[in-house]
């Protein structure tokens, strides 16, 4: 078995692809070299809307923040004024109502601004 396998792979044989295959491989050559390049990313349209998350994700930080300092600011030495324009803001929801007017407005703007 092993004698047969030699005696094979001895054998300087050369072998010659049919003219079948080397046209198909020719054409799709050609048509791989003409397909244009692809689209680049728009990474600069795409960056305003990330810079956006992340002051989003801040303001929800300091949001959440002032939330739970609230009760602290009111037994520290923070000024009176200052702790019941906390709470008003707290009551009404100041903080998310600005936070919902900049995401709605800030894309916009910014996607027009980098209009090429």
């Amino acid at each position: 078995m092993e004698d047969n396998i030699d005696r094979i792979l001895s054998d300087d044989q050369e072998v010659i692809p049919s003219s079948t295959f080397v046209k198909n491989v020719m054409a799709t050559v050609r048509r791989e070299a003409s397909t244009p390049a692809p689209v680049p990313f728009p990474w600069l349209r795409v960056l305003p809307g990330l810079a956006i998350v992340a002051v989003a994700l801040a303001a929800l930080l300091t949001i959440a923040i002032a939330q739970l300092q609230t009760d602290a600011l009111a037994t520290g030495p923070t000024p009176r004024v200052f702790v019941d324009l906390i709470r008003f803001a707290k009551g009404i929801g100041l903080g998310w109502i600005a936070l919902a007017v900049f995401a709605a407005f800030a894309p916009t703007r910014l996607v027009f601004a980098t209009r090429p």
